[in-house]
């Protein structure tokens, strides 16, 4: 008896030697499963560390531990997906190493499976964003390993150089002369009596200033509802905006006073229903509303020739953003970094790696020769 585990069976004979002979197998027998069973055989011990060193099995409980962490978040949900399709792709790196023994993961490996990965892509080569995602993921769950005393220590990364490339944004002057050109549009529109084509270019203007007066991301604007927003009137009018949905955290975000006059014409065309969406609230699919209103915007900057910057760079919705913030830095005075990067939901690393770099000193001068 092992525990409250009784084991019994059969010697199907008379013979009193020949049944102690079969009890005595089968006593071994017992022994040998429970060793098995409680990991002390030394065979056994030996198979069971094997499969607890297996790479795939460690990225297994990892990824377990994500969705387990994750819960109902739908940000943390989103980063589940995207480490398994990084893991568990055809070129991921659970893929790669598959059952090899944690520990024979080494610098020279993981070059290795970088250029397995590199020859196996579509284009035969990888940005250096895709290198480091993945570098970065697969130090993880080393690090994961470490944790649980599977892993001795954990290798050295390869060294990966990225180069920033800012999105373009439009200048003051160009932002006047994109709201101006769609409300434009929409009044000639609404004099020839094509109401629906009116409404779509003062819906684009509206859209214009808000995303500008707020600093949302494309992401997030598909998702706000009229109960995400609250208006505070006084010296400083603005809007309280819940952001519900986010590539960052959800965060309560406040606009610059541009964003009321643009938020009530919404109102008093659309009406206020706290379940209705701000923008292209005929689209369910808000998907879809996002693509209805890059469709839009895309075809006005094409018309009013500001496809592109002065670099060469495309502009699209996103570009907007990237405006709010420039706009800051070189109209605002005495930014406070900090508030500014909370506010729209990103850091200041990120501030001064795609927004200070850009800003050309001559658009500072008052600032630069100001004295307090």
């Amino acid at each position: 008896m092992f525990g409250r585990s009784v084991h019994t069976k059969s010697t199907g004979t008379t013979d009193e030697k020949l049944a102690r002979q079969i009890a005595q197998k089968f006593y071994g027998e017992c022994l040998v499963q429970k060793g098995i069973q409680d990991d002390t055989l030394p065979a056994a011990h030996q198979a069971v560390q094997k499969q607890k060193l297996r790479f795939d099995r460690i990225v297994d409980q990892w990824l377990n531990k994500l969705e387990a962490d994750a819960g109902d978040d739908e940000r943390r949900l989103r980063h589940l997906n995207d480490c398994k399709g990084s893991a568990l792709g055809k070129t991921g790196f659970a893929t790669y190493f598959g059952r090899a023994d944690v520990n024979s993961i080494t610098p020279d490996r993981i070059d290795d499976f970088l250029a397995f990965k590199k020859a196996n892509s579509p284009k035969g080569q990888l940005a250096a964003t895709t290198i480091k995602r993945n570098l970065v993921l697969l130090n993880v769950v080393l690090k994961f390993a470490h944790h649980a005393r599977l892993l001795t220590h954990v290798p050295a990364m390869p060294k990966v150089k990225t180069k920033d490339n800012p999105r373009a944004w439009f200048s003051h002057e160009e932002y006047r002369r994109l709201h101006l050109a769609a409300r434009g549009r929409g009044r000639a529109a609404k004099k020839a009596g094509k109401l629906a084509e009116a409404v779509g270019w003062f819906e684009l203007s509206d859209f214009i200033i808000f995303m500008v007066a707020s600093f949302l991301r494309p992401g997030e604007w598909p998702a706000l509802k009229h109960k995400h927003v609250k208006i505070v009137e006084g010296e400083n009018a603005h809007l309280q905006l819940a952001i519900t949905q986010s590539k960052t955290l959800k965060r309560i975000s406040v606009t610059m006073g541009p964003a009321v006059s643009a938020y009530k014409r919404i109102a008093e065309r659309n009406g206020k229903n706290p379940e209705a969406y701000l923008f292209k609230a005929e689209y369910a699919n808000r998907q879809t509303a996002r693509e209805r209103m890059a469709d839009a915007f895309e075809g006005l900057v094409s018309e009013l020739g500001l496809k592109v910057d002065v670099f060469g760079n495309k502009r699209s919705t996103y570009s907007l953003r990237h405006t709010a913030l420039m706009l800051r830095f070189t109209k605002g005075a005495e930014v406070n970094v900090l508030a500014l990067a909370k506010n729209a939901g990103t850091s200041v690393d990120q501030l001064e790696r795609f927004y200070l770099k850009r800003i050309n000193p001559a658009d500072l001068i008052a600032n630069l020769q100001s004295f307090r």
